[in-house]
């Protein structure tokens, strides 16, 4: 299926808002983005209004288009609902993965090992961690994939941006031990053997370390 203008311009844009490269609260200009992007007004607004619906964009009728400020409160809320879809996600792959998708997590956990022996004392940690946070993106986008459930897809992948906006903005506080990667390698093994309980119980501990992790350097 061919990608649609909107959908390259929606695709786009909100990378460079959940990266934070559009920061939190700054003012979003048509004519900037059309410029840069390549793309004409229409396909834009046109992702805009579906930012809006994922909450990455702000529209006020009197002072204009913004990129939805931060709110750290926000961030217990959203895994709390994560906890539950991301855990019935992994059940439902546990049930549908094939033999290709547990190759490419495997493939994927050996990127990830690579990415943490190099990425210390090297001088350029915050590079590394945006490796790991694009390597962190990778693994849960194929877990949701394997479920097979497109509106269970959907609404992990809305949470998850919202998620990993807030965890770029405060990128410099985090280290790799805080992405809670020890236990990805188990989570693979039990999709492999299809054992949906143990996958469960794995990718919980992941929640659960991270949740963790997050709150004592937030």
């Amino acid at each position: 299926m061919a990608v649609t203008d909107t959908q390259r311009a929606y695709e786009l844009i909100q990378e460079k808002i959940v990266t934070t490269q559009m920061p939190p609260g700054s003012v979003i200009h048509e004519a900037s983005l059309m410029a840069e992007i390549g793309l004409g007004r229409t396909p834009i607004r046109e992702a805009l209004k579906m930012l809006e619906a994922e909450r990455l964009v702000t529209v006020s009728p009197r002072r204009g288009m913004f990129v939805t400020t931060i709110n750290i409160s926000d961030l217990a809320e959203i895994q709390e609902v994560r906890s539950v879809l991301d855990l019935l996600s992994v059940r439902l792959a546990a049930q549908r993965i094939t033999p290709a998708e547990v190759a490419e997590l495997r493939a994927l956990l050996r990127e990830i090992d690579v990415a943490l022996q190099s990425g210390t004392g090297n001088g350029h940690r915050a590079a590394d961690m945006r490796l790991l946070m694009t390597l962190d993106t990778r693994f849960h986008r194929l877990l949701a994939a394997a479920a097979r459930n497109s509106i269970l897809i959907s609404e992990i992948e809305m949470l998850y941006n919202l998620s990993r906006r807030i965890w770029y903005y405060y990128l410099d506080r985090l280290s790799p031990e805080d992405l809670a990667f020890h236990a990805f390698p188990e989570v693979v093994e039990a999709l492999e053997q299809r054992d949906a309980d143990r996958a469960e119980r794995a990718l919980s501990a992941h929640i659960a370390d991270f949740s963790v992790a997050i709150r004592k350097r937030l």
